[in-house]
């Protein structure tokens, strides 16, 4: 049901389409961009007291491995997305993380070093897109993607297994056709199908004014190691690489449960670069002595969008993701998450109009294209430190100072954040100007060189393969009553107590299991800690940065509704204990 209708592409006038209880949402693509959509526009219609009905148009078998299943991707969940997701209380577990990723190793033609967070957590998921690549031999793991769109069909979307090949408008609304002839009108249109697919051309004979997103090439293989000979020569680290390879841009291998992924960025890549690539010393030497690819392995040149459409919306159409806008290069999945919750804020909050898109969807896509702008400028500098044997030299001098007196990490946190999108391009560039950086890079350049460093051999440590967060044992605190916090904590696995010391007396206040989170006041005022959190038996807990919560937080207030609700409910209870014990 919707309250009023217009033509297709209407941007003008203060248009009233809105959604309303017994309207239908059509989301196409099962994708992280499209179950993230119907996830969050579920749960938010719930919240609002509307019954939408929201099917999802995805053909592909993500529970198979090889390309029936595949969605193109490394497969990298960013730090700041998991801690997202955990917040929203979306925890990733063990059967879909294959590895959790506690550091990078940037290496060089000067040296190789290893980057590891304050923390020393694994915040980082490596995951397969799909159930694993062509050719897999044991299936251990769950697809990403398959678990984001179960959790969306435990809301109440409905999962549709067919292909859409035709889109078109009948009486003011967007009509979706299937592979199988089947036809269906729809109050909302969500394309979430990605830059992947010819289907974008669907939308040419519509008049919307959509263009598709610019895109580029880039180039992603599996090589199947297993995992005793990942965790010795990989470990939980991503490695990442500088080398001065005409047309290559960046390189990075992730390492997974069995497999180890190749992920090349770079002008008209083909087979010789990639040769080129993997037979360059800085990555033979890290993979087994004697390795070499072998003749057939899995291996594809997805499309990623690197300048999004400037009008990713219509009246009762908007596009998400990488149909939209995504971000650059880094954090694709959190570029879905953050395109998927604006068009769901604007379509239950505001309307479906096109204009509703242009004044609350289209802010989202124009703050990512300005920030990618700037990650333009970034990957420039990348470039020509690349091309520049005295600016490698200085890269590594002070990365690696920094890493070895564990005390201001200038370099270190710049290079951090450009690897893994844990942060804006903008405020990377905006440290980069700091001074002090600049001053200590010029220092460190002037020094001289680092003599290269020898293979690194990695040992895992109690966290192993995918499981995110930290583990702490029964005995150990985990929060201490009177210290001063900075960080919430979100319960991955496992309990904990809550004790409140009294007078030399502990009392117990709750008992927390998975999906639970407390040191949540740290995050909204600076106090010491009100009590005392320890496990019982083993727990894996992640913490979440007060600094990029509050940094998301403007951007997404949705984000502390969980939050607000969980306080609010611990308030109710301790109400109801104060009068229980004023009662007995």
């Amino acid at each position: 049901m919707v309250r009023s209708q217009a033509a297709p592409g209407s941007i003008s006038g203060k248009s009233e389409l809105c959604l309303d209880s017994g309207s239908s949402v059509a989301v196409v693509g099962g994708g992280p961009a499209g179950s993230f959509f119907s996830y969050f526009m579920l749960a938010m219609a719930e919240r609002v007291g509307m019954d939408l009905s929201v099917d999802v148009y995805e053909p592909r078998d993500f529970s198979k491995p090889g390309p029936v299943g595949c969605n193109m991707c490394g497969g990298i969940v960013s730090e700041s997305l998991v801690q997202l997701l955990a917040t929203e209380g979306i925890i990733l577990p063990p059967t879909v993380v294959q590895r959790g990723i506690d550091s990078y190793v940037l290496h060089m033609d000067v040296g190789t070093v290893r980057i590891d967070p304050p923390g020393h957590e694994k915040r980082i998921a490596a995951v397969h897109r799909g159930a694993g690549p062509r050719g897999v031999l044991e299936r251990r793991w769950r697809s990403f993607d398959g678990h984001l769109l179960d959790l969306a069909a435990k809301k109440g979307a409905h999962s549709i297994r067919e292909r859409v090949e035709g889109v078109s408008w009948t009486n003011g609304k967007p009509r979706v056709k299937t592979k199988t002839g089947e036809s269906r009108e729809y109050d909302l249109l969500v394309w979430a199908a990605g830059v992947n697919t010819a289907a974008l051309k669907l939308f040419n004979g519509l008049g919307i004014g959509y263009k598709p997103p610019k895109t580029a090439k880039t180039y992603i293989c599996e090589f199947l190691l297993g995992q005793e000979t990942i965790e010795i020569y990989f470990g939980s680290s991503m490695h990442v690489f500088l080398l001065d390879l005409p047309r290559l841009e960046f390189a990075a291998i992730i390492p997974k449960g069995d497999y180890v992924t190749v992920c090349l960025l770079g002008q008209g890549i083909d087979s010789a670069l990639v040769d080129s690539f993997l037979n360059a010393p800085e990555v033979r030497k890290i993979f087994p002595t004697g390795w070499s690819p072998p003749e057939d392995f899995c291996r594809c040149s997805p499309a990623i969008n690197v300048n999004g459409s400037p009008q990713p919306f219509a009246d009762r159409i908007v596009f998400i993701g990488d149909s939209g806008e995504s971000r650059l290069y880094k954090d694709g999945i959190g570029g879905a998450y953050r395109t998927a919750k604006a068009a769901v804020k604007t379509a239950v909050f505001h309307g479906v109009s096109a204009e509703d898109f242009r004044q609350h969807y289209l802010p989202t896509c124009k703050a990512l294209s300005r920030d990618n702008s700037i990650g333009k400028l970034i990957f420039m500098v990348t470039t020509l430190i690349r091309n520049v044997r005295v600016a490698r030299n200085g890269v590594l001098r002070m990365t690696a100072g920094e890493q070895e007196r564990r005390g201001l990490q200038r370099m270190s946190s710049v290079l951090w954040d450009t690897f893994t999108g844990s942060a804006p391009y903008m405020d990377v560039f905006h440290r980069t100007l700091n001074p002090f950086f600049l001053g200590r890079l010029a220092y460190e350049t002037a020094a001289g060189n680092l003599p290269s460093r020898n293979r690194i051999r990695f040992k895992e440590d109690k966290v192993t393969l995918g499981d995110l967060g930290k583990i702490y044992s029964e005995g150990e605190i985990i929060v201490r009553q009177g210290d001063v916090g900075d960080c919430m904590f979100v319960i991955q696995s496992g309990k904990v107590e809550v004790i409140k010391e009294e007078g030399g007396k502990e009392v117990k206040l709750a008992e927390l299991a998975e999906g639970d989170f407390f040191g949540e006041m740290a995050l909204f005022e600076k106090d010491v800690r009100s009590a005392t959190v320890r496990p019982l038996g083993e727990v894996r807990v992640l913490t979440v940065d007060k600094k990029m919560f509050l940094r998301k937080i403007h951007d997404d207030p949705s984000l502390a509704f969980r939050i607000m609700k969980k306080m609010s409910s611990r308030i109710r209870e301790l109400n109801n204990e104060l009068m229980r014990l004023a009662g007995s």
